[in-house]
């Protein structure tokens, strides 16, 4: 039984890693970093000596070749979500599987206010509205539904 709870434990940290890095990957391509956006930065009235200086300069001119590679690199991981999905229901069952896409949903709004404001979450920082408190708890609901999953539910 305590063995059962372990390995439920470290695989329930491994469905985290992989979910989160996967869902990065994906939502990455779909979102310019906030830091790199030059025409947000001209429109906030930043100096033209900071747009004009050559690191400005080499972003405008890179600026087709990162959204060709963001586009390539959202492909590439919205396959191997999908690879990541069939893989957890062939080896597993479909109740891994739905434990790896709740700890996707709840990781999304997280990921999409540190884009959005442009620096990581932590504990100061992360909003105190329901939606926190909804992600934060069905998230560590995932660990007793995944046990149930790999143990209980045959």
């Amino acid at each position: 039984m305590i063995i059962n709870i372990l390995i439920s434990i470290a695989f329930y940290l491994i469905l985290i890693y992989l979910s989160v890095n996967l869902l990065g990957y994906f939502v990455r391509g779909l979102f310019v970093n906030p830091e790199l956006d030059i025409s947000r930065l001209e429109e906030e009235g930043c100096s033209d000596e900071f747009v004009n200086n050559s690191l400005a300069m080499e972003f405008k001119k890179n600026e087709p070749n990162a959204k060709k590679i963001n586009i390539i690199i959202t492909i590439i991981a919205l396959i191997l979500i999908i690879t990541y999905f069939c893989l957890l229901f062939y080896f597993w069952n479909i109740g891994v599987m739905a434990v790896a896409i709740m700890l996707m949903a709840t990781r999304l709004p997280d990921l999409l206010w540190e884009i959005k404001n442009g620096k990581k979450i932590n504990l100061k920082t992360m909003p105190k509205n329901t939606l926190a408190y909804i992600t934060t708890s069905l998230d560590w609901l995932g660990l007793p539904i995944l046990y149930y999953f790999l143990y209980i539910f045959k």
